[in-house]
């Protein structure tokens, strides 16, 4: 596999940005503690969805974390922020679903940017939607349950159920 080339989807790209934030945890603690019940890692790469509202102020819509350990991707802390979706226009957010939703947009720049640096991503997963979104994006399931996988190059059987089973002994990510 080469690298994965990504650019926003274009009929998001007036409203929507996407970018790596230092200490993301802070600017996307509330939407993570809301979405799970407590505060997002304060290490790690955080990824932000952004939205420019009307005003030209932006507002954390989607978060996304990112812990690289071992030759893998631990992508976990998926979640959008409902409210903020709901205040776009209605032309916003059919463009947003025609897009393939925020989280599609966020695999596909953590794909692009970190795959260089693991041999492949692994997702944990136990919600039956974002799981849809995910398999989507590329990765696919693992013998474990809620366990995902996406190798940013061949990987033999054997490096494949050895990323497999350091994931599974991690939990959940």
């Amino acid at each position: 596999m080469t690298a994965m080339p990504w650019n926003i989807d274009p009929r998001l790209e007036p409203f929507i940005v996407i970018g790596e934030v230092e200490n993301g945890h802070l600017v996307a603690g509330e939407l993570f503690a809301r979405k799970f019940g407590g505060p997002p890692p304060e290490s790690g790469h955080h990824l932000i969805a952004f939205h420019r509202r009307h005003d030209w102020t932006f507002a954390p819509a989607s978060y996304l974390h990112l812990w690289i350990r071992d030759g893998m991707g631990l992508v976990g802390g998926g979640c959008t922020d409902g409210n903020v979706v709901r205040a776009m226009s209605t032309s916003q957010r059919a463009a947003l679903d025609a897009a393939g939703g925020l989280l599609g947009q966020m695999l596909g720049f953590c794909f692009a940017k970190f795959e260089s640096q693991c041999d492949a991503f692994m997702g944990h997963c136990g919600d039956a939607r974002a799981k849809e979104v995910d398999l989507r994006a590329g990765f696919r399931e693992t013998p474990e349950q809620y366990l995902l996988i996406r190798p940013n190059r061949a990987l033999g059987a054997e490096r494949e159920a050895e990323l497999v089973a350091k994931a599974k002994a991690i939990g959940i990510f």
